[in-house]
C-alpha cells in the first residue's frame, strides 16, 4: 500500500476553500431545518425569542428583522443544539419511552402569535399519566447554575402546556416542515400520536420542565420546573404582555423606526461579547479610533481562549485521577513516579445567610418588645464596603 503523504508547505488557499464550502452547507442546513421545524419564524414569536428580549430588547428585536448568521463558528455552535437534540431523541427512544419531537404550542392568534417549540416531550401513564419537557441546550462550558433565559423558556413551555392542555393548539410538523393535522388539544394529540391516553385533566397528569445542558464532553440537567395553576396563568399573563411589547418593537422597526429607539441591557452582560447586533450598539459609543492595539487585543483574546483550553483540560485530568482513586479501594496516598496523589474532604466555604439574620433578628426583637428597631438599617451599619476596583472589557466587534 503506498503511503499517505501530505504536501508540503500545505496549500492555505485550498485548505480555506474546504471550510468556506463546510460553511456554505450549514447555512442551507439551517436554513432548511429552520423552515421545516419552525416554519416562517418571521410571523410568529418564539419563546427564545421572548427570553432574549427579557434580557436584551434590542438584541432580540434586531434578531428578528435580520437572517441567520452566516459566520462558521456561530453556525457550529446553532447547529450543535439541533444535532444534540436528535442524539437525546434517539437514545431516549431506544429505551421505549413514548416522546413527541419539536411540539408546537400556538397559544393565541392574530398577527405574530405567541408560539413555543418544546424540544422534546416525554409522555407515559403508569404509574401515573406525566409528560415532562425536555429543553435541550449545547453549551462550550457546562454552567454551574441555569442561565436565566433558559429557565424563562422552560418556565413558559410548562405553562403554556399547562393552560392551554384543553385547546386545539397543538401540532407537530412532518419531515416536509407540513403541520400534521389540525391543531387538537394535547391529550387528543397523545393518543392519535403515541397510543397513550392522558386526562382531560391537567391536574391529574404530573407535570415537569427539564433543561438539559450538554457540552461535547458532559451534561448536566436543571430542574424540575413544575407549576401550580394559579402561577400558570401569572407566567402566561406575563408571556403575553411581553409579547405585546416585543410586536410593538418589531412593527414599528419594520415601519422605518430605529432600532436604536429599542432599550438595550444596562450593565455588564456577558452576551454582550457575543452578539451578532453589537457593532452599532448604543451601549458602546465609540471615543477615539486607535487601530494599533487591535494585535495586542487578537493576542489577548487567543490567550484568553487557550486559557479556557487549558482550565477544561485540568478539570478532566483531576476527574480522572478522582476516579482512580476512588476505583483503587485505599484511603491512603497512591504514588506514581516522583508524584502521589489522594482525594480528601475540604470544608465548605462558610457564608452569612442575610436574609436568614434579618428574620432571626426580627424575632428576637419582637419577643424583646423592640418592634421599632430597623433591622435593615442595623445591618446596613454593619455592612463593609470594598474599595472600588477596575476590569478591563474586550469585546469583539460581529
Amino acid at each position: 500500500m503506498a503511503a499517505l503523504t501530505r504536501q508540503t508547505p500545505p496549500d492555505p488557499h485550498r485548505g480555506k476553500t474546504l471550510l468556506d464550502i463546510f460553511r456554505q452547507g450549514l447555512v442551507h442546513v439551517a436554513h432548511d431545518h429552520t423552515a421545516r421545524t419552525l416554519g416562517q419564524r418571521e410571523t410568529y414569536l418564539g419563546l427564545s425569542e421572548l427570553a432574549r428580549f427579557a434580557e436584551c430588547p434590542r438584541a432580540a428585536v434586531a434578531a428578528k428583522l435580520s437572517s441567520l448568521p452566516a459566520e462558521l463558528p456561530r453556525l457550529l455552535t446553532l447547529q450543535r443544539g439541533h444535532w444534540f437534540e436528535r442524539g437525546v431523541a434517539d437514545s431516549l427512544s431506544a429505551l421505549g419511552i413514548s416522546l413527541l419531537n419539536q411540539l408546537e404550542i400556538r397559544c393565541e392568534q392574530g398577527e405574530m402569535p405567541l408560539v413555543a417549540h418544546c424540544d422534546l416531550v416525554l409522555v407515559w401513564q403508569r404509574p401515573r399519566p406525566a409528560v415532562r419537557i425536555l429543553e435541550i441546550k449545547s453549551t462550550e462550558i457546562l454552567p454551574v447554575s441555569p442561565h436565566a433565559a433558559h429557565e424563562r423558556q422552560i418556565l413558559g413551555q410548562t405553562a403554556m402546556l399547562q393552560q392551554c392542555w384543553h385547546l386545539p393548539v397543538f401540532c407537530l410538523r412532518d419531515a416536509g416542515g407540513h403541520p400534521v393535522g389540525d391543531p387538537v388539544p394535547f391529550p387528543q394529540l397523545c393518543r392519535m400520536q403515541l397510543g397513550v391516553r392522558l386526562p382531560d385533566d391537567v391536574e391529574q397528569v404530573d407535570r415537569e420542565g427539564w433543561l438539559l445542558c450538554l457540552s461535547m464532553r458532559d451534561a448536566v440537567s436543571f430542574g424540575p420546573y413544575a407549576l401550580p395553576a394559579t402561577d400558570g396563568k401569572a407566567v402566561l399573563r406575563q408571556l403575553r404582555q411581553e409579547a405585546a411589547l416585543f410586536r410593538q418593537h418589531v412593527l414599528s422597526c419594520r415601519a422605518g423606526g430605529s432600532l436604536d429607539a429599542v432599550p438595550h441591557v444596562r450593565g455588564f452582560h456577558p452576551l454582550c461579547s457575543v452578539c451578532d447586533h453589537a457593532a452599532d450598539c448604543p451601549k458602546f459609543p465609540t471615543g477615539d479610533t486607535q487601530p494599533q492595539w487591535e494585535p495586542l487585543l487578537v493576542k489577548l483574546a487567543e490567550l484568553r481562549t487557550q486559557r479556557n483550553s487549558l482550565e477544561t483540560t485540568i478539570r478532566e485530568g483531576e476527574a480522572a485521577l478522582r476516579q482512580a482513586f476512588r476505583l483503587s479501594g485505599t484511603r491512603d496516598w497512591i504514588r506514581a513516579g516522583t508524584y502521589r496523589f489522594r482525594e480528601g474532604r475540604t470544608a465548605g466555604p462558610r457564608r452569612l445567610q442575610r436574609e436568614r439574620l434579618y428574620a432571626e433578628l426580627k424575632m428576637i426583637l419582637h419577643h424583646a418588645g423592640l418592634d421599632d428597631v430597623d433591622v435593615e438599617a442595623l445591618l446596613s451599619r454593619c455592612e463593609q464596603e470594598g474599595k472600588p476596583g477596575t476590569r478591563l472589557f474586550i469585546n469583539r466587534i460581529s
